[in-house]
């Protein structure tokens, strides 16, 4: 068997998908591509890498010859392999406590109705809404990370970007409109709860824009 042969069967033995083996190795999905279809070579500390990843000896990688995969044997399961495995569920976890959460703060929403429109979309926004965007993060970070195989970069970038962005519409737009009903009653918004909206700003900006990165740096590796 050849070298793209032999990674080919190690990467589809360990339910990994040519992206995601790319992403352990830092590499594109491309040159995994041309690896297995023997057009090209990976350098020596990728091959080192291989190795590792696939717990085979780099002789076996190099050397021509019949497939040999170690038996299998009784020991304990590797606890990254469960990891990459079952963490997902993980992602699920943090999605359901999220939309229990959610679900809870509804009747306070309605109960607001009875001051107006605008309480209940305030707090509709400042409440539901962070809560629904962490459910829905958890839940895409799960979805990916069963579908390739384990967590990647990326996978926790999206669900930051997620959580982040609709957080940031949630809690700040819930403030302004709390605001500007406080302001038409005459109502004086202190200097806390001015510092408070700030706060909230400032952290889901620096959680959005590492999430971003994040998500770039997936990009510039596969253009």
């Amino acid at each position: 068997m050849t070298f793209g042969e032999k990674l080919q069967r190690l990467r589809a033995r360990k339910g990994l998908s040519q992206d995601a083996l790319a992403e352990l190795l830092d590499v594109s999905r491309q040159a995994v591509s041309k690896w297995e279809r023997d057009e090209t070579m990976p350098e020596a500390e990728k091959i080192i890498r291989i190795s590792d990843c696939f717990q085979v000896t780099t002789d076996y990688l190099l050397k021509d010859g019949p497939e040999r995969f170690p038996e299998r044997g009784h020991s304990l399961p590797d606890p990254g392999e469960v990891w990459n495995k079952y963490g997902f569920l993980l992602g699920w976890a943090l999605a359901v406590w999220a939309m229990w959460c959610c679900i809870r703060v509804v009747p306070v929403v309605f109960f607001a109705g009875d001051a107006g429109w605008k309480a209940a979309a305030s707090i509709g926004l400042y409440y539901c809404l962070p809560y629904l965007a962490l459910a829905l993060s958890g839940g895409v970070a799960a979805h990916l990370w069963r579908r390739e195989g384990g967590l990647r970069r990326y996978h926790v970038g999206l669900a930051l970007a997620v959580w982040s962005g609709l957080g940031l519409v949630g809690r700040c737009g819930g403030l302004l409109i709390g605001w500007l009903s406080r302001q038409a009653e005459d109502i004086v918004v202190t200097q806390k709860e001015h510092s408070a909206g700030l706060v909230w700003f400032v952290l889901y900006g620096v959680v959005l824009a590492a999430g971003v990165l994040l998500c770039r740096r997936r990009k510039e590796q596969d253009p």
